[in-house]
């Protein structure tokens, strides 16, 4: 497993975790979550990201059972809703995400998104005293642009922001024009979620390229040159950068199996060229 330093901190996160978006939804998967967590968490998987939005809670009371006996071996990363971001309301939440996950302390809170009611001041200072409390030991934030990252970090003093988790995949790259650079100038680790992309829908955004299409073909070709499925040269290419993990979603052992070869081993310049070429920033 590689790993990768979060931010300036000195800890080191695995680069490929375990995200779990739509976990908690559905009473009859439960067990099959569970269990895909002890398994990835078993085979050096143990960043695990949820959020206190992901199934009304449901996710972290997955991960909660989980993790209840192997807590120290895990580095855990929930994020607080926007609709929560007062000073009062993130303390709350805060307590509530510890019952569900069933634990004392949150390695890494973020901000879900920017708030539309809330002030990032009145977010920070309540996350400040989240780590004051020892609740908390470190603060990021989730879909954030430069300023609004840039205005977190101004209150909440000392304390650093190390985190930024935004999408991030061959077809959205938009990171990288400012974001990126700006990132790794201040020590922000990016958590990019998503890797395969979304799935299409009446918005346009694109999931990931289809079989017989023009750009899976390239990636399959790739692919094979390195023995490997065109989702490894995806989620290989994502975490080639220094500054970047990511957090796929896998439900099952042969899923967690597959992320885990798209680890140590690494492209060429000419299979760099070729994403670029067919996956413009």
């Amino acid at each position: 497993m590689q790993y990768r330093k979060l931010g300036n901190t000195g800890v080191y996160i695995p680069v490929i975790g375990q995200g779990t978006w739509k976990y908690g939804e559905d009473r009859r998967k439960e067990k099959d979550e569970i269990k895909a967590l002890r398994y990835g968490i078993s085979n050096g998987l143990n960043l695990i990201d949820t959020a206190e939005e992901y199934g009304d809670g449901g996710a972290e009371k997955i991960v909660g059972q989980a993790i209840h006996d192997i807590r120290s071996d895990v580095f855990l990363v929930t994020k607080v809703s926007a609709n929560n971001c007062s000073y009062k309301g993130v303390l709350g939440a805060a307590e509530a995400s510890l019952e569900r996950l069933k634990t004392d302390y949150i390695d890494l809170y973020l901000q879900h998104w920017p708030s539309k009611r809330y002030g990032v001041a009145e977010t920070m200072e309540a996350m400040a005293e989240l780590v004051k409390k020892g609740i908390v030991r470190y603060i990021g934030v989730s879909n954030f642009s430069i300023p609004l990252m840039q205005e977190a970090q101004s209150h909440l003093g000392s304390i650093p922001l190390v985190c930024n988790q935004l999408a991030y995949h061959l077809h959205d790259r938009r990171i990288e024009k400012e974001i990126l650079p700006y990132s790794k100038d201040n020590g922000i680790t990016i958590m990019g979620y998503s890797p395969f992309g979304f799935a299409p829908h009446k918005f346009g955004r694109k999931g990931f390229p289809q079989v017989g299409s023009l750009e899976r073909k390239i990636l399959d070709t790739i692919g094979s040159k390195y023995g490997k499925t065109a989702y490894q040269v995806a989620m290989n290419w994502i975490v080639r950068q220094e500054s970047i993990v990511t957090i796929p979603k896998a439900v099952s052992k042969e899923h967690i199996d597959d992320n885990i070869k798209a680890l140590d081993w690494e492209l060429d310049k000419e299979d760099l060229d070729q994403i670029k070429n067919y996956f413009p920033q």
